[in-house]
């Protein structure tokens, strides 16, 4: 894979820098809320519950929060929001990381995530271009979906289909996570990100940079999935916003299509 040269590569190193510095954690334990939505229409809120369970990590030598969250299989975003880390923390040998226990509750169709489902419209950025992962059509849509929330669309593909960079970024997670199976993160300009999940073989590795249509994975069905299909998000500030408001106008006005194979039951 191709590393940034020149005027990519000060780019990357702010892209990236965030996700890998660290500080000391100012708390240990936090809640840990199932995804919500936010907008036009909201997912009503039920009773508080208590804080999730935790269990403790040292930190040890070269480690980082992504190799930690990798060892517990949850997200960087959980392991930060359970320790208070701010966005520039930087971990020390020995510190102790409470690691949140997110279970995957039985039925659930989102895969576990501290990510908000915003459905009102995303708030204007700068141009950046995002093409269509995989050519397939929406066969999941974004938003309610049955008693739980879609945080992405799910696009037809067949096993070991190519997917494509939906946009030029620096690949900040490549690996496993539980729902998610293989999982593809790329970190764009304006804090915008992009999620690949359930594919069947991850091409690209953390630090990549990759263009434009690039070839980063294979469809698959890992995790909770029930057929091939790809998962795609795109994030924007940490929110989940409807990838149809940033696709080509074309396509994002061509609704879901469904059929047999459509999996409906995933995330």
């Amino acid at each position: 894979m191709r590393r940034p040269t020149g005027t990519r590569a000060v780019m990357a190193a702010v892209l990236l820098a965030p996700m890998l510095a660290g500080a000391p954690a100012l708390a240990a334990g936090a809640k840990s809320p199932p995804a919500k939505a936010q907008g036009a229409a909201v997912k009503p809120r039920e009773a508080k519950q208590p804080p999730a369970a935790t269990l403790g990590h040292i930190v040890k030598p070269g480690q980082t929060l992504w190799s930690i969250a990798r060892e517990h299989s949850v997200s960087v975003e959980a392991l930060i929001k359970a320790n208070h880390l701010p966005p520039n923390a930087k971990l020390r040998v020995g510190q102790r990381l409470a690691i949140p226990l997110t279970e995957v509750q039985e039925g659930s169709q989102e895969p576990p995530s501290l990510a908000d489902i915003v459905l009102e419209r995303p708030p204007a950025i700068p141009a950046v271009s995002f093409i269509r992962p995989v050519p397939g059509p929406i066969v999941s849509p974004f938003g309610p979906r049955g008693h739980a929330w879609h945080g992405g669309i799910d696009l037809r593909a067949d096993r070991h289909d190519p997917i494509h960079a939906a946009a030029a970024g620096m690949v900040i997670s490549s690996g496993w996570e539980r729902a998610y199976g293989h999982v593809i993160k790329i970190w764009h300009p304006y804090d915008l990100m992009t999620v690949y999940a359930h594919n069947l073989e991850n091409i690209v590795k953390v630090g990549d940079w990759v263009e434009q249509g690039q070839v980063i994975a294979t469809v698959g069905s890992t995790g909770r999935a029930t057929a091939p299909h790809l998962h795609f998000e795109i994030r924007l500030a940490g929110r989940k916003y409807n990838p149809a408001y940033f696709l080509p106008e074309a396509e994002a006005l061509a609704g879901p299509e469904r059929d047999g194979r459509s999996p409906t039951a995933t995330p």
